[in-house]
């Protein structure tokens, strides 16, 4: 019997590192994959009438995405939807790792981020948010993303199950509508 329970143990304590390896590992994936992105130079559309979620935008831009930590989302989570394109794909690998290390804990821009994923497979359908934001990202930032929504399922702490399929299923799409749009600008290109 205290074999068993000492066995039982080692395997708990098994889990419990392998589970943080994947969460390591799916933060050295996104910081990889998105690493060299450079800091975007405007983190707001330019207007006279500067919004709360403008304000929160604008207090990142003093910041590199690897120093904002999770309290600093928390405190300034509208930035997420005020992002520029690029200050969006800039700061989305912050999301990503600081999620990816606490899995289980719900995470403002992390559930922001599972809602804007969680779409419909028609693309005709997506929204100009999603589409300006996410279209056009490199590959291996689409397969980071992909590692963290597999590293979600272990925990579903930020959405269902099957939330994070749709998720998924959107990446994929993702990936595939910037393949044919650059596939579409290559032939432009070499048509000129």
């Amino acid at each position: 019997r205290r074999g068993a329970s000492a066995s039982a143990g080692s395997r708990l304590v098994a889990r419990r590192a392998m589970r943080k390896t994947a969460e390591m590992s799916v933060c050295r994936q996104v910081e990889d994959a998105f690493g060299d992105r450079p800091k975007p130079r405007r983190l707001v559309e330019s207007k006279d009438l500067v919004t709360s979620e403008q304000r929160d935008a604008l207090w990142f831009g003093d910041r590199a995405w690897r120093e904002v930590t999770w309290d600093d989302w928390e405190s300034h989570h509208d930035a997420f939807y005020a992002f520029t394109p690029e200050a969006f794909a800039y700061y989305l690998p912050s999301v990503l790792c600081l999620s990816s290390k606490n899995p289980d804990r719900w995470f403002w821009p992390a559930d922001a981020l599972m809602q804007i994923l969680d779409r419909s497979p028609v693309v005709e359908h997506w929204d100009a948010f999603l589409s300006t934001r996410l279209v056009g990202l490199r590959p291996a930032e689409y397969e980071a993303l992909k590692a963290w929504l597999l590293l979600l399922t272990e925990h579903e702490a930020n959405a269902s199950g099957e939330a994070l399929g749709r998720a998924f299923d959107t990446v994929a799409l993702l990936q595939s509508e910037t393949e044919r749009v650059r596939a579409m600008v290559g032939q432009a290109r070499n048509k000129s």
